[in-house]
């Protein structure tokens, strides 16, 4: 392991092997993301690859084979069954998350979405420990929604935990092509590897997820390159 505790968070991105550690600037306030733990009055590195970080968290990218779970993290989960007044939902970890039938913006037990096996969430992780299966919630610290919800139709796309957080960046470059091509799309990003797609037309919501699987590996002009040829080829 090695020690850098006398380094202070990188600004651009660097990478970073276990045992590195950082201190936080005095006057920026940090949240600790995937990768990382505070310990010390610093943040120590738990997992290799490239820190980076914004105005108001830290974390370090890696393209997990597995989504761990992380608390307030927005995730894409699939309803796969209930026990008693909770739902089991399926994130991609290593455990099925729960998350109580009355997690919505003004639910109660008379008035409640009634979700069957194979609907989607969009949801937040309020709950996240080793030892106890996550839990979600499709509201926020304040009781609202704030876009947390049942999402209707439309189509659920695999990609990697590194890609969708490139898609949730502030006007991210791998979106801008599609606002560029179609005048009316929904894309709910998850960072557990999901991303929903839905579009005005089936045609269109294919093309979408097929440029969003090209941009595992191919550069940003490529893709767009695909995406002109998927949108030609499928009329």
């Amino acid at each position: 392991m090695t020690e850098t505790a006398n380094k202070e968070t990188p600004d651009q991105p660097s990478i970073v092997v276990c045992g590195d550690s950082f201190n936080i600037p005095p006057d920026k306030d940090l949240t600790v993301g995937p990768g990382l733990v505070f310990r010390n009055n610093a943040i120590t590195c738990t997992k290799p690859g490239v820190i980076k970080s914004n105005d108001k968290s830290v974390w370090i990218d890696r393209n997990n084979k597995r989504y761990v779970p992380v608390l307030e993290e927005r995730v894409i989960g699939i309803i796969i069954g209930g026990v008693l007044d909770e739902y089991r939902v399926d994130i991609g970890g290593a455990h099925v998350a729960m998350m109580s039938s009355i997690a919505f913006e003004g639910a109660t037990q008379r008035n409640k979405p009634e979700l069957k096996p194979g609907n989607v969430v969009f949801a937040r992780v309020i709950a996240a420990n080793k030892d106890v299966e996550p839990e979600l919630a499709c509201v926020n610290k304040k009781g609202k929604a704030n876009g947390l919800q049942v999402l209707e139709g439309g189509h659920v796309v695999q990609c990697s935990l590194g890609l969708c957080r490139k898609l949730r960046q502030h006007k991210s470059p791998l979106t801008q092509p599609l606002f560029n091509h179609f005048k009316s799309f929904e894309l709910c990003v998850g960072l557990n590897g999901r991303v929903w797609v839905r579009s005005d037309t089936t045609k269109h919501t294919v093309a979408i997820s097929i440029y969003l699987k090209r941009c595992e590996y191919l550069c940003v002009a490529d893709a767009v390159m695909t995406l002109k040829q998927t949108v030609r080829a499928l009329g």
